[in-house]
């Protein structure tokens, strides 16, 4: 009975292993199959594809914002670009910005009004105390200014990793897509085939008589 009883149990423990086995082949086989298949923004009818790119966007935006929906990584990542371009950008740099803005208009309505002196001597002395005193507030805010040289080359550098990311994730999708949809060609050998019939018909009735 003992004998029976292990016996039975190794059949148990085997039958296991090869599910789980098969169940990850099941996987394997899931995951290639999906990284296989036409996108779904391109498979449809006629009307469906063409409204799609012509009124909600271009393919590679159509195709990537698929991408998105089905990779929890890439969507987060992308979120975080957007957040980055936009919201973020906004609200660290518009304290600053407003600070240089009106320090700039001042600048400008101060030489305006230096200019505006009728004394030469007022005017030159008063428009170098100006110089100076801008100067000076440059000097104060270089390093943001460093900063924000910063920030406008890594928002373009960001700029194009966005474009590239975009092209990278899309092209094995279009790539399926060409793999997996080429219509048959002998729809476009049959139509050939019938426009030769119907102009070698045709010759019948183009005569000249002499």
């Amino acid at each position: 009975m003992k004998k029976l009883n292990m016996k039975f149990i190794q059949i148990i423990v085997l039958i296991s292993i090869l599910l789980v086995g098969c169940s990850k082949q099941d996987k394997k086989q899931s995951t290639i199959d999906e990284l296989n298949k036409t996108p779904e923004v391109l498979v449809g009818t006629e009307s469906r594809v063409l409204s799609s790119y012509r009124y909600d966007g271009n393919i590679i935006d159509n195709l990537y914002k698929e991408a998105l929906s089905k990779n929890q990584n890439l969507e987060e990542l992308n979120d975080r670009i957007e957040e980055i371009s936009s919201d973020s950008l906004s609200d660290k740099t518009k304290d600053y910005l407003k600070y240089r803005s009106v320090n700039k208009r001042y600048w400008t309505s101060a030489k305006s009004y230096a200019n505006n002196l009728n004394d030469s001597l007022w005017k030159v002395e008063m428009l170098d105390i100006i110089e100076k005193l801008e100067s000076s507030y440059e000097k104060r805010v270089t390093n943001h200014e460093s900063r924000i040289d910063s920030i406008e080359a890594l928002k373009s550098t960001l700029k194009d990793k966005l474009i590239l990311l975009k092209l990278f994730i899309t092209e094995p999708m279009i790539h399926n897509y060409q793999s997996n949809e080429l219509p048959n060609v002998e729809q476009l050998e049959s139509l050939i085939k019938d426009y030769k019939k119907a102009i070698e018909d045709s010759k019948e009735y183009i005569k000249i008589n002499k």
